[in-house]
């Protein structure tokens, strides 16, 4: 009797499982109890993998189902979840459309995921169709809503040319046939970090059935190519994700992601070409998902998403400032200009100080995660502009920095003829004459409820050049020519006496800094034993975009040594000092303490106009302030002389303004030791 019931019970199950969307086939397993009963047992195993979201086991044991019987809906619907969740997005769609021919209401949330695949393909009309479908009882009812409003911006902002860009895949020696993402690059483009989910020897799975996040770096070898990629050493844990997400201009500092409490944000230091042990930053961590950070061009600003509690929506974007004593301030949300009901994914802050790039689900785009930019204007961030395409596609496009001078970007998106998942790809801006994002008048288009069939007047907003002076250079010894490793290297906001940033020159005597526009800096270099180099840099707002290399060579103190203060300033035909000559002063004032056996005299120099007689005595005057100046501060008498050399020393012409602006000068030289 016990065995007759289990054969009813399983010809039920059967019948239930397996025909229940279509006639049962009993030719297809005739008296198969023992088939019958093993594929209900792998829907079990499989329903039981796919409620954890362990997606590669839910699919092997759906696979096995489904050899048995291919034609149920609600098998074929599971095993979509399964390759969905697990990028297999060309299989996905098989199964998606396969559930749906036997069964167009297997699932609340079918139409949802038909818009979906409509959407990807940029068939936006069919797209609406599907979401017009989607029932108030499928989790994604409100999504569809704000779907349509995407597909209506897409097809108002597609009627326009698309933005002048080649989207390039970088290629094998940095992609793989798993995902790579999260490209963060140095300033000038010659160094990439990025994330990747590849196999490797010792590699492991995570619980959604791919590898491990690892950290990998690649160098650009100039011939626009990148060397063959690389594993970071020291940072990779490969027991939990390791995920690069922003590093400073110079690529000294990295910020990583680590997916302990819920998954937090740590900051490590590169000393002596090795990456240091990760340090989680505390106070920019909570008990919720923080990821996806960048450095501001100093240092000392770091933007980041998190899902906190008291946002607008999923992730936001918080940024947190660096205090005096070196401490990260309490995180500020940017506000719903910025951020949105939905997900802010990813934000860079380009070098420019002022322009932030993100990725969003929630600003209209064209289908998934779009990059939009907004600026800081006026003490507020503008709204968001869309890139456009193809910059921007129907699928994710996440994580866009680009590199100083705004014309090479990098992102990751998954595209047709990449080399698997999702990719990294270089975009290069063609020019700023016709290059547009896409700004449509929300009005137009919020609440809409299909295609908007009508010419729309789009504003075109050109994307702005990049405005600041990229600083690059070598530090080396003024005798030997041999680099300095760990040279400092101070930026100063000499109009406020406002140090800026410090840091030291790596391991090779290199440094690089950004300088955006519209600021007076005063740049100093300086080693234990060395004379310091100082640099005057005025870069008004519409300047444009510029590389400054430098080679600075620092004389070891010794007497007969001398260098120019070139950020001393003194008001026209006068003796007055400037106000931002206080910076360099106390430059000069520290070397003294520093040293407090060297004898000096401090200079000055004119050009050559006017009288020899005059300039001889504006300079000795100048020359005189200075040595005053460091009286005041405590330095003794007898440590210092003025002498005013007029024109009688120059350094350069006297034929043209440049060089008559390198001949007034003051000078610092060692006169006894």
């Amino acid at each position: 009797m016990k065995k007759i019931l289990i054969s009813f019970l399983l010809s039920v199950l059967a019948t239930c499982v397996f025909a229940q969307n279509v006639p049962f086939d009993k030719s297809a397993f005739p008296n198969n109890k023992k088939g019958v009963k093993d594929a209900i047992a792998n829907i079990k195993d499989g329903d039981k993998y796919l409620a954890s979201g362990e997606y590669r086991e839910a699919y092997t044991f759906y696979l096995k189902a489904q050899e048995f019987n291919p034609n149920n809906a609600e098998l074929n619907f599971k095993l979509f979840r399964c390759t969905y969740s697990l990028k297999m997005e060309e299989q996905s769609y098989k199964y998606l459309n396969r559930a749906y021919e036997l069964d167009p209401n297997v699932d609340p949330d079918v139409a949802y995921y038909k818009g979906m695949e409509q959407q990807s393909k940029y068939n936006y009309k069919e797209a609406i169709n599907f979401y017009h479908q989607v029932p108030q009882s499928s989790r994604w009812y409100k999504d569809a809503e704000k779907k349509i409003h995407d597909c209506n911006f897409s097809i108002i902002a597609m009627k326009g040319s698309p933005v002048r860009v080649f989207v390039d895949n970088v290629g094998p020696s940095i992609n793989t046939e798993y995902d790579e993402y999260n490209p963060v690059i140095t300033a000038d483009g010659r160094m990439v970090y990025f994330t990747s989910r590849r196999k490797y020897k010792g590699a492991e799975y995570s619980d959604d059935g791919n590898y491990f996040e690892n950290i990998f770096f690649s160098r650009h070898r100039g011939d626009e190519q990148w060397s063959q990629s690389e594993m970071v050493e020291g940072i990779n844990n490969h027991k939990d994700h390791d995920a690069v997400q922003g590093i400073t201009v110079d690529g000294h500092k990295m910020l990583i992601y680590r997916a302990n409490n819920g998954g937090d944000l740590y900051e490590t230091v590169k000393k002596g070409g090795k990456w240091e042990k990760p340090k989680a930053l505390k106070v920019l961590n909570s008990k919720w998902h923080e990821t996806s950070a960048s450095y501001a061009y100093d240092g000392k600003t770091i933007y980041f998403c998190s899902d906190r509690e008291g946002g607008y929506g999923e992730h936001d974007i918080y940024r947190s400032v660096m205090n005096a004593k070196g401490e990260w301030s309490k995180p500020e949300n940017l506000g719903d200009v910025v951020n949105t009901a939905y997900d802010e994914k990813s934000v860079f802050a380009h070098p420019d100080g002022k322009t932030l790039y993100l990725c969003s689900d929630g600003h209209p785009g064209f289908g998934g995660y779009d990059i939009f930019v907004t600026t800081y204007e006026n003490g507020q961030w503008t709204q968001p502009i869309n890139l456009g395409y193809p910059v921007n596609t129907s699928d994710n496009d996440a994580y866009f920095v680009v590199t100083a001078d705004k014309r090479t970007g990098y992102y990751s998106s998954k595209q047709a003829g990449g080399n698997g998942g999702y990719d990294i790809y270089k975009l290069s801006f063609l020019g700023p004459e016709k290059e547009f994002a896409y700004r449509v008048d929300n009005d137009l288009i919020t609440g809409a409820e299909s295609y908007v069939d009508v010419d729309i007047k789009r504003e075109q907003v050109a994307i702005e050049e990049a405005r600041l002076t990229l600083l690059r250079g070598i530090v080396v010894d003024a005798s030997t020519k041999i680099p300095i490793v760990g040279a400092s290297i101070d930026l100063y906001d000499i109009a406020q006496n406002k140090q800026l940033l410090s840091f030291e020159t790596d391991d090779e005597g290199r440094f690089l800094l950004s300088l955006p526009a519209g600021h007076n800096y005063g740049e100093n270099v300086n080693a234990p034993g060395y004379l310091f180099h100082s640099e005057n840099f005025n870069i008004p707002e519409d300047a444009k975009y510029v590389v400054v290399e430098q080679t600075i060579e620092l004389d070891k103190i010794a007497v007969g040594k001398s260098i120019v203060l070139n950020n001393i300033f003194f008001d026209f035909d006068k003796t007055t000092l400037k106000p931002e000559s206080i910076t360099e002063l106390d430059k000069v004032y520290d070397l003294m303490v520093q040293n407090p056996t060297i004898v000096v005299e401090l200079s000055g120099h004119t050009d050559n106009k006017g009288s020899a007689a005059y300039n001889k005595d504006l300079s000795m005057r100048r020359a005189q302030v200075v040595v005053d100046y460091l009286m005041r501060k405590g330095i003794p008498k007898k440590r210092l002389k003025a002498a005013g050399y007029g024109f009688d020393r120059p350094i350069d012409t006297n034929d043209t303004e440049e060089g008559r602006a390198r001949n007034r000068r003051t000078e610092f030289t060692i006169i006894g030791n």
